[in-house]
């Protein structure tokens, strides 16, 4: 049973968006998805969470890093109430530079030593398309109650660690996906009755490995939404680009079980934004379930 087709849920969404002071105002704030994973799904999060943070690491996505660094304890004591304590969080981050060759561009961080000292599993430097490298990075693999070290990894980006390049304005988000879903980039997705959420956070549209929004992109995004749905996985994008204007929403989120999504974000309230998300699809699920 889809949100959309369930008064109560909506009922129960609408009050708790209406509750965010600035959240989802001139926004569109909505849940959607394709057919169940099972008659269960979704899961309630007191079951637990796996949630994974997909973050743009260009140089226009300062504001939004800053603000959820500014508010990660408030974000993760949301998830830590929402799963009676059972979660765990990855952090990620994607970027693009330019390549000569097969040999890629170094990016604003590359060279500096919380990028350099990450373990080489958790560094993807993409070079399969044409003048692009996607630079591909996990900051924090999921972790059981990682609280501690996630807020560590998050507090690098934007400080110690600079803000990458973004080469043009599509950006590699739909790869990150790929190796968070089907390569175990975040490490292994708990099985069972488990809320497993990825969020992706970006201003811009995916590009894969050549910088440009097209069919192809579609076509993978929407096979990443089936792969997700296979998993049990709710997507969830903030983005400030429009409605209806990005491939994230009309080819990940569209087609995603119970995904969820702001469209025209204002990213001085993300965190809030955030805040409200998890408490909704959380209220939702549960509202679902039973």
């Amino acid at each position: 049973m889809k949100l959309n087709k369930t008064i109560f849920g909506k009922i129960a969404l609408v009050l708790i968006l209406m509750l965010a002071i600035n959240s989802c105002a001139d926004k569109t704030c909505d849940y959607e998805g394709g057919a169940d994973v099972d008659e269960e799904f979704p899961y309630a999060c007191e079951s637990g969470m796996d949630v994974a943070f997909l973050i743009d690491y260009t140089a226009s996505m300062g504001g939004a890093i800053d603000g959820i660094k500014s508010s990660v304890s408030s974000i993760v004591s949301t998830i830590v109430n929402e799963s009676g304590g059972d979660y765990r969080l990855s952090l990620s981050i994607f970027d693009e530079t330019m390549m000569e060759g097969d040999v890629p561009f170094p990016t604003g961080y590359s060279t500096q030593v919380d990028y350099t000292s990450l373990p080489a599993a958790q560094k993807v430097v993409n070079t399969t398309g044409t003048n692009r490298a996607q630079y591909l990075t996990m900051m924090e693999k999921f972790g059981t109650a990682n609280q501690a070290s996630f807020g560590t990894q998050l507090a690098k980006l934007n400080a110690a660690m600079s803000l990458g390049s973004g080469v043009g304005f599509p950006e590699p988000g739909g790869l990150l996906l790929n190796e968070v879903l089907n390569n175990s980039f975040a490490g292994t997705w708990r099985t069972g009755s488990i809320t497993k959420l990825a969020i992706i956070i970006t201003d811009a549209t995916a590009g894969g490995d050549d910088d440009t929004a097209d069919g192809v992109d579609n076509t993978d995004l929407a096979n990443l939404a089936a792969t997700a749905n296979a998993m049990g996985v709710q997507c969830i994008l903030i983005t400030s680009m429009s409605a209806g204007t990005n491939n994230y929403e009309i080819s990940l989120i569209d087609n995603n079980d119970e995904s969820i999504k702001i469209t025209g974000a204002d990213f001085s309230n993300i965190a809030d934004d955030i805040i409200i998300m998890i408490e909704g699809i959380c209220d939702n699920n549960e509202n679902i379930e039973g």
